[in-house]
């Protein structure tokens, strides 16, 4: 879920994620026939939409190399030629592209099913957390039950730290005995690379054209997906895709 912090803000940052009107909030798993159903919404936006206007392209060029072909002779033939490979390869590519990338989607629907979320819905982001179960901390054991004296490790005399030295678990700097919190990663709807599709059981947050995040409706209630709608409709407009 952080692969997407320098678009968008990760964690609890307050710099990263102003505060803005709280619309709603809830718990969810993530589906397998959810994710597949708003894949398949994504897909024929976006990739397959794309891939027939670049395809389009391709066939204009290759049907004008092989009329050059035709109406060529001898040497005339050889750049004709090559456009046309070119033109059959650059084709061949933006295919094997999109059902490469959909290989890899369908490949991570396995991985990341039955993992559970909170979401929080404002009128400037969207906030989801995952809330898997934090792995427990690994402690380090002492000199003293490996065996070893503290005279023999060197580590006999006590060390001193400074008052203002404190550490966390993840270690960086802040309050004794601090726990990090659940990986987050903030989406900021104010940003034009950001849409969402508002579809009949979920929510499809497309970034950049090529991320997507989804979530369910049933994770919230009536009133909060109705709020939901009519605030994030007027201000994202367009890119509020119902």
């Amino acid at each position: 879920m952080g692969i997407l912090n320098e678009m968008f803000g990760e964690g609890d940052s307050a710099a990263a994620a102003p505060a803005g009107e709280f619309l709603a909030e809830g718990d969810y798993e993530s589906s397998r026939e959810k994710m597949l159903s708003g894949y398949k919404e994504f897909r024929k936006i976006y990739t397959v939409k794309s891939l027939i206007g670049r395809l389009f392209v391709v066939l204009l060029a290759t049907a004008s190399a092989v009329f050059m072909i035709v109406t060529s002779s001898g040497d005339q033939r050889e750049i004709p030629i090559f456009c046309l490979i070119l033109c059959l390869f650059i084709g061949g590519w933006f295919i094997r592209q999109s059902v490469s990338n959909k290989k890899k989607y369908l490949q991570s629907v396995d991985a990341l099913t039955g993992i559970p979320y909170h979401a929080e819905v404002f009128t400037d982001k969207i906030k989801i957390t995952d809330m898997s179960p934090l792995p427990e901390p690994v402690e380090e054991e002492s000199p003293e039950n490996k065996g070893e004296s503290a005279d023999e490790t060197g580590l006999s005399e006590k060390k001193e730290v400074p008052e203002n030295e404190n550490k966390n678990i993840s270690g960086e700097a802040g309050l004794p005995g601090e726990i990090s919190e659940s990986p987050s990663t903030v989406i900021h709807l104010n940003e034009y690379i950001v849409d969402i599709l508002d579809r009949e059981d979920v929510y499809v947050l497309v970034v950049r054209k090529a991320y997507v995040f989804i979530i369910p409706k049933d994770a919230f209630s009536e009133d909060e997906n109705k709020k939901i709608r009519e605030k994030l409709s007027a201000i994202m407009g367009i890119r509020y895709k119902k």
